[in-house]
């Protein structure tokens, strides 16, 4: 379950709802993933099986925020509960970085 990024094909999600975000922090309050800083903006996530998943913070050209995830769960355009991991470890970086 090691990531190579070789080869990745982006995956991301479209948040449609609510409900979506909220199972997918539910579900990592309930995991409790490690994640990694990478650099900003560039994470790794524990899965529930070992190994890890990366997560990618970004802004499109648009002005979008674009979550990308390695995960399975992602392929299939879920939210999943390691991008929102990630994401709240971003957005206190972020934070951080205005202030500094």
């Amino acid at each position: 379950m090691t990531n190579q990024l070789k080869g990745w094909k982006k995956k991301m999600f479209i948040l449609k709802d609510k409900t979506q975000l909220e199972r997918a922090i539910e579900k990592a309050k309930k995991m409790r993933p490690t994640v990694k800083f990478d650099h900003f903006g560039r994470y790794r996530v524990s899965g529930s099986k070992g190994g890890f998943y990366t997560v990618i913070c970004k802004k499109s050209d648009n002005g979008f925020k674009l979550i990308e995830c390695t995960c399975k769960g992602a392929e299939r355009g879920l939210v999943c509960y390691h991008a929102v991991s990630a994401l709240s470890l971003h957005i206190g970086l972020a934070r951080q970085r205005r202030t500094a």
